[in-house]
């Protein structure tokens, strides 16, 4: 059963209402999709792979930034971007994802390892229009 949020008052907040949650609660985080990303999920065919993507979706809204390997891993020559790296790394599936403020947003999808620089590209070059 999940705990959930309740309102109280604050006593030094002068009679103002303020959100406490409940012990244990963690934050959740927003992972948003740009609308060419989900274009480029598209060419996932396989159902598992699919599962796996939103399994490593999942987990980066649970946990956010302290996501350890091998779930991801920040991609060499660009300081803003990171792969989710679904089943572990075991799936070639690689979602390309950069950290806006307090939210994510995947912005490529690699279906293939072959696919992965293009993706990369795509989203370096998207990144612009969320910033």
């Amino acid at each position: 059963m999940k705990s959930c949020p309740t309102l109280c008052r604050d006593p030094r907040s002068e009679g103002r209402i303020r959100v406490a949650s409940m012990a244990g609660q963690a934050k959740s985080w927003v992972v948003d999709f740009d609308s060419d990303a989900v274009i480029d999920f598209e060419d996932v065919k396989s159902r598992g792979d699919r599962k796996a993507v939103f399994n490593a979706v999942q987990k980066l809204r649970d946990v956010g930034p302290d996501l350890p390997s091998p779930h991801m891993k920040s991609l060499k020559g660009s300081a803003d971007l990171f792969e989710l790296r679904p089943k572990q790394g075991a799936c070639e599936v690689r979602p390309i994802y950069a950290r806006l403020g307090q939210r994510f947003v995947v912005l490529a999808v690699a279906a293939k390892k072959k696919d992965f620089h293009r993706a990369v590209a795509s989203a370096e070059s998207r990144l612009g229009a969320h910033r």
